[in-house]
């Protein structure tokens, strides 16, 4: 299992720290305010530009050699899928 961690401001100014686990090929995203809230919050669906941070974190990450290159492109498809609106099937 690896875990990335990040943090991002929120609108109050305070710390909101973010927690990405990555198993058997399966992403998992939580989050919590760092000093307000105690447990952690589980995200099903991430927002985009969450995402888009996450990605700049991982690829730091590869850059340093840390991770492979495909969970960089993982993390691509889901800004894609997340950016691309849902169609209609008749």
């Amino acid at each position: 299992m690896k875990i990335h961690d990040w943090r991002t401001r929120s609108e109050t100014g305070e710390n909101r720290l973010w927690r990405a686990k990555k198993h058997g090929g399966h992403w998992e995203f939580m989050s919590r305010l760092q000093r307000s809230e105690e447990g952690w919050t589980n995200h099903e669906k991430m927002d985009i530009d969450e995402l888009k941070t996450f990605r700049e974190v991982l690829f730091n990450k590869y850059q340093r050699r840390r991770i492979p290159w495909e969970d960089v492109l993982k993390i691509d498809i889901m800004i894609d899928e997340a950016d691309t609106p849902p169609t209609e099937t008749d």
